[in-house]
């Protein structure tokens, strides 16, 4: 015990508090104990490769990781009792017989630096450390629990396929080699995140993607250097061009069939672990006022609904503006008889027509955040407080003229035709 607290303490002085690596220690039980030991979900065990007391090795992994049934049948079992480890009599006999494929597990690595085993560890495999030679094998046994592929939550889905991205990286990767069953489906992995370690796919077609769009987005993502990629605005961020303009560069996708449809049209796509969107690269105006159902109808009705989308989004950008403008300097725009009946619902209003559409856009946006924040069970009562309170009370009370709620309520609604709500937010 003594041994070992001292080997943590050098540990914590030498690595911790100046450098955060551990490259430079010595693949060993010892010092992997001493970083990852004060871990309650840190699980090792020291066994006998073939009974054999001078063969003595230890098998660590991170409980709630990995399927420790796959341990115990195939890592743990084949070193106890495969016949090829009775003439070994050093662990480099141990560690060759290991290489030509004794333990019979598809996924396994030799390693010979800590760096790599703790990666691997941190991940969902176990390891298997042979200290004298300052060499372990890793075998994948993730077991973690993961949420089932369900249906998209935020993009509905009228004719088409309703399977969406989940957290699993592996789990996403898998669904677009399903629906492109093309050898030159290329996806690259990176990691990013000085502490979060986040794998991230790079996806794309490697016949039909432009060269230089593949190299800028590798470059770009290679240039983050943050603590944590847990959220998606650390990439955003990092890899757009316009930082101060509002309106989305790239798009989000939780549809495979979507996200498979853009790597087919030449664009890149960037899957991160622990998040239910893939990232499309780059993004156009044309593809954020479409949606995959534009493609399973008549070519005329797609055509229309996409021209309405158009048209919403000038509405929602120009309306208040040109009801301000037309209702405070240019009044002979309007009939006569629409005039007299705005006048007539003005009269009583304290507030300049300015004021009250601002007032009514401030209002409508907070409703919005309002509705997103509250518990589900409940969030839907905001509608009907919103449009009892700010609505029917606000003008009956004379705060805002009844024109002011249809304008703002039009340009409401005309903003939420958008497919893509950061474009919708961008717009409002």
């Amino acid at each position: 015990m003594a041994n070992y607290k001292g080997n943590y303490k050098k540990v914590n002085s030498i690595i911790l508090e100046e450098t955060f690596d551990y490259k430079d220690l010595e693949l060993t039980f010892v010092n992997i104990e001493a970083i990852l030991g004060i871990n309650s979900d840190f699980i090792y065990r020291q066994i006998f490769v073939s009974n054999n007391r001078d063969l003595e090795t230890s098998v660590i992994y991170m409980d709630g990781m990995v399927n420790t049934q796959l341990i115990s049948d195939y890592v743990i079992k084949p070193l106890m009792q495969a016949e090829q480890f009775n003439n070994c009599d050093c662990e480099a006999d141990a560690i060759r017989v290991i290489s030509e494929g004794t333990v019979y597990y598809a996924d396994n690595k030799k390693r010979t630096s800590i760096n790599d085993v703790l990666g691997d560890v941190l991940t969902g495999s176990v390891a298997v450390i042979f200290n004298k030679n300052r060499t372990a094998f890793t075998f994948e046994t993730k077991g973690f629990d993961r949420r089932p592929v369900g249906e998209p939550s935020s993009e509905n889905v009228l004719k088409g396929a309703r399977d969406s991205f989940n957290e699993t990286i592996r789990a996403n990767t898998a669904t677009c080699r399903r629906k492109i069953k093309s050898p030159n489906l290329v996806i690259e992995e990176t990691v990013l995140g000085e502490q979060t370690k986040t794998p991230i796919a790079i996806c794309y077609m490697k016949n039909i993607t432009n060269e230089n769009l593949i190299s800028e987005v590798k470059k770009r993502l290679s240039d983050i250097s943050v603590d944590n990629i847990l959220t998606p605005g650390y990439l955003e961020e990092s890899i757009i061009d316009e930082k101060a303009s509002p309106f989305p560069q790239i798009q989000y996708t939780e549809r495979p069939d979507r996200f498979c449809t853009s790597l087919l049209d030449g664009r890149v796509g960037v899957i991160i672990d622990g998040l239910p969107i893939a990232y499309i690269i780059p993004g156009t105006l044309l593809q954020f006022v479409q949606t995959p159902e534009d493609y399973s109808q008549h070519f005329l009705i797609s055509s229309a609904i996409r021209y309405m989308r158009f048209t919403s989004m000038f509405v929602t950008l120009l309306l208040p503006a040109f009801y301000i403008s037309i209702t405070t300097f240019h009044q002979e725009m309007i009939p006569t008889e629409l005039t007299f009946s705005i006048v007539a619902a003005k009269q009583g209003v304290p507030f300049p027509m300015f004021v009250e559409v601002l007032l009514m856009l401030i209002a409508f946006e907070l409703l919005v955040e309002a509705g997103l924040r509250l518990p589900q069970t409940i969030g839907q009562t905001v509608s009907i407080v919103g449009a009892l309170v700010v609505g029917q009370a606000a003008v009956e009370a004379k705060l805002l003229s009844p024109a002011t709620v249809i304008i703002v309520a039009t340009t409401a609604i005309t903003s939420f035709a958008m497919p893509n709500q950061d474009l919708s937010n961008a717009l409002r």
